[in-house]
Order: structure tokens, then sequence, then C-alpha cells
């Protein structure tokens, strides 16, 4: 079975991009007749952080549910064999390294490559420079609250944190325009990228539990995607809840640094330290 070319960075040409939402999304071909656009039955490698061989892709859908920060969108591709839409990576900056779509793909059509392993000078010479522009696939949908946007934009509206518990009341006894409703969801999704900024991440760094602070709430074990966090019994000689008889233990040969535990944490027990 045909799989992603894991080294496509080096012995592909960028060929063309494509419009992304805040970034172009580099288009990546064997060569110039390897590509023939939207529309043609050759589509090569689209995207480097966030790589999808549309060629392979079969539109099962798994890359999208998993993401958890909403990277993806879809785009039509009529005419292609493998399937006539692709999940493009519309918000590839956003990405966080986690691979949990990396790990679904049932055709091992994706990619993922910590931008510290991209160089400044992967690919061979640029063979046409194009933007193409997105098939708009939005429509007209009914107003919904400030909160119902919120919770539609933000992985953070999933867990029982504190801080978002009061946003949530705020919002909720705001009456916001349409217009009012789209700049909410823009703000959130600058809350989570910058939170997300704010936390070191990679394979230099592993995520560490204060036990002092976790409650065994077991959110951070439903976030890995790579089952590097399991759950082990505590002695305590006074509990102040059901949950602290189990504590979260990091497995450090398979943590990632991807950092999602860290950002699930509804108590901040969680923080990246550095391996070295």
């Amino acid at each position: 079975m045909a799989e992603i070319d894991k080294n496509f960075m080096s012995t592909y040409a960028k060929v063309a991009t494509h419009d992304g939402d805040d970034e172009p999304i580099q288009i990546w071909a064997k060569d110039a007749d390897s590509y023939g656009g939207v529309g043609s039955d050759k589509l090569g490698i689209w995207g480097s952080v966030v790589a999808v061989d549309f060629d392979i892709c079969v539109a099962d859908g798994a890359c999208i549910e998993a993401c958890p920060v909403d990277v993806y969108d879809w785009i039509d591709t009529p005419n292609h064999p493998a399937s006539d839409k692709k999940a493009i990576m519309a918000r590839e900056p956003d990405c966080i390294v986690c691979r949990a779509c990396e790990e679904v793909c049932p055709v091992v059509a994706v990619l993922i490559t910590d931008p510290a392993d991209i160089g400044t000078d992967t690919g061979t010479t640029e063979v046409v420079e194009e933007s193409e522009e997105t098939p708009s696939t939005t429509t007209e949908a009914p107003q919904e609250s400030v909160v119902t946007a919120a919770e539609n934009t933000s992985l953070f509206f999933n867990k029982p944190n504190k801080w978002l518990g009061r946003a949530k009341d705020v919002l909720a006894k705001e009456q916001l325009p349409t217009t009012g409703i789209e700049k909410a969801k823009d703000m959130f999704k600058d809350l989570r990228k910058q939170t997300l900024d704010s936390l070191p991440r990679g394979k230099d760094y592993i995520a560490l539990v204060d036990n002092e602070k976790c409650i065994g709430c077991t959110q951070c074990v439903y976030f890995c995607n790579f089952a590097s966090i399991d759950m082990i019994s505590w002695d305590l000689q006074a509990r102040t809840s059901q949950f602290e008889s189990k504590k979260a233990l990091i497995l450090e040969d398979t943590c990632t640094g991807c950092t999602l535990c860290a950002f699930a944490c509804p108590v901040e027990a969680i923080t990246m330290e550095s391996r070295v």
C-alpha cells in the first residue's frame, strides 16, 4: 500500500501554493508533470508541518475528528480517483505537533513534522508559483449564541476549568450581533493559540505532574494520543474528593512533548520541563 513519502521535503519540488486561513499552504510534487491542480487526478502532497498526500487521501475524516486544535477543513477535489474531497490544513500554523491525525489516518497519508526540524532550504527549486482560491463551502447558518460559538471554536470549553467557567458566565450575558459572534470566534482562536504557544513543547521536553495538585480526573489520559499517561494508586491519609486515590504518571519513554495533557489539565498540575 502506498504511503506518504517521509522524505518528500528533500526529494519533491515545491510546485504551487494554496491559500490557507493565515499562511499559504505549500504544495509538493515529484516534478511539474506530477501536479495538475485542483480538478485533476494529480494533486501531490499539501502542507509542510502538516502534510497530507492528496493522491492517497480517501477523505475518511479521521484526521479532522482527531485534531484537537481545528487545523483541518474539507476542500473539494473533483475528478480525483481516490476521493472527491480532501482534508486541507487550512490552519497549519495552529498545529501543536501532537500527531493525533497522523496516528489515525487509515491510509498513512498524513505526516507531521516538527517546525524545528524543517530547514529553510528544504525542497528543490520551485517549479510553479500559483495561488488557488479555496472553493467556498460556507452556508448561511442560523445565529448562535456567543457561548455556543466559543464552544464550537475552542477546545478549552470542553474542560472543567474554573477560569473558563467565569468566561462563559460573562459571555452568556452579552448580546452581540452576528459580527460580534464572529469576533468572539476569532478571539477564542487567538486565546487558544497564545496558550499553546506559551507552553514549551517538542521532543526535548517532557510533561511532569505535580502530585499535590493532581485530582485524578483523567483528563490528561483522555487527551494523550500516545498512551503515555497511567493512573497510579496514591495512598492518602485524607482525601478531599473521590478522585484523589489515583494520580497521573507520565511515561517518559513514550511522551512526545506535545503539551496536550498540560493543555487539558483543569488544575494546572502538569508542566512541560526540559529533558536535559
